[in-house]
């Protein structure tokens, strides 16, 4: 069973934990946010990216930029109420 001074050893721990934890959180998080604003005002990076047209035109994956093509489905929906309408 638990005694007295093991509930109390075990709050303490789970204290510790949680302060340990919480500050693990919060310097990853001020890292990120440093380093993001870091690279923001880095003249050689903002040089880079206005000469390059600011990354939009990158194609990360490789196959192309999918977006831009408009759905099968909602042609065929299109062409039927347009169809609908000239029927009427």
């Amino acid at each position: 069973m638990i005694t007295g001074n093991m509930l109390v050893m075990f709050i303490i721990g789970f204290i510790i934990f949680c302060f340990y934890l919480f500050g693990l959180l919060y310097a990853i998080y001020w890292g990120h946010n440093s380093q993001r604003k870091e690279m923001e005002e880095d003249p050689e990076m903002r040089n880079y990216y206005a000469r390059h047209n600011n990354g939009l035109d990158t194609d990360y994956d490789g196959i192309g930029n999918q977006g831009r093509f408009v759905d099968v489905k909602d042609k065929r929906k299109r062409r039927k109420k347009r169809n609908a309408k000239q029927r009427v």
